[in-house]
């Protein structure tokens, strides 16, 4: 029974062993056996966890590696563009841009996953205004608002500072800005709050008749509006709620009739 009860209670993400000792030979026999298992499967676990962070760092090598030639291949298409073409050979062009950009976009997500969950970054915590660095965030994107004829209607309270990593948090504002010029129709709400918890909440409308799963929406490559017209990858999100268990944020997403919402709860400062 002794020996039940330890086993029982063996921590076997630990380092901790069996120590049973009695003059029953059969039975101390058994209790080597059984810790040189625990120290089998220690090193198995260890090697398929060195294998991951192998797979994931060169997965972020490669991506990192195909990005200059995507680049460069999309100047010398931007520069044809502009060149005196026939209507096919203008069309040809056009849909090579648009594959390049895909996969140059889709590239730079892979190399963000991978890099980010590897933890090839650490986080500095310091102490910024997260009103101040959302506004500047949603300016940068005001032309591609408008060109999605997206309305913004902000309800921002004054000096929200936060204790966070200034440059984890503003890519995770950027995805889901980014998300919402994707898939976002007519108007978006964006909504900081600072009281007892500070809150964020950015709320879109969405096409009618898209089905959200909420369980899904921060899987990789989900993509609820999965049509020929939409772009996204399904990794955006996906790095949102990586960055987001980094950086300590609650996350959660919420869906209505009419609105998709993001909502993150980020870790107050006075």
């Amino acid at each position: 029974m002794k020996i039940n009860d330890r086993l029982k209670r063996l921590d076997f993400e630990s380092n901790q062993l069996l120590e049973v000792n009695l003059f029953d030979r059969s039975v101390n026999t058994l209790t080597e056996t059984l810790n040189e298992q625990i120290i089998e499967q220690r090193a198995y676990r260890i090697a398929v966890m060195n294998r991951e962070q192998e797979l994931k760092e060169t997965i972020s090598n490669i991506s990192h590696d195909l990005r200059t030639p995507l680049t460069a291949i999309i100047g010398y298409l931007q520069l044809l563009e502009r060149e005196e073409l026939s209507k096919d050979q203008a069309k040809s062009i056009k849909i090579l841009l648009e594959k390049s950009l895909t996969m140059k976009n889709l590239t730079q997500a892979f190399f963000e996953l991978s890099y980010f969950d590897s933890q090839l970054t650490d986080t500095e915590l310091v102490r910024i205004n997260l009103s101040n660095l959302l506004i500047d965030e949603l300016l940068k994107e005001s032309v591609n608002f408008d060109f999605s004829t997206i309305e913004p209607q902000l309800k921002i309270q004054e000096d929200c500072f936060v204790l966070t990593d200034k440059k984890l948090l503003t890519r995770v504002l950027q995805n889901l800005i980014v998300n919402v010029l994707q898939h976002g129709q007519e108007k978006v709400i964006v909504e900081l709050t600072q009281k007892e918890k500070t809150v964020l909440k950015i709320s879109n409308k969405y096409k009618a008749g898209t089905k959200i799963d909420t369980q899904r929406i921060f899987q990789r490559y989900y993509v609820a509006d999965n049509n020929e017209t939409n772009r996204s990858n399904g990794l955006g999100l996906a790095i949102v709620e990586l960055l987001c268990h980094r950086l300590g944020i609650i996350i959660e997403a919420v869906v209505d009739p009419e609105y998709f919402t993001i909502c993150l709860e980020v870790p107050s400062t006075k």
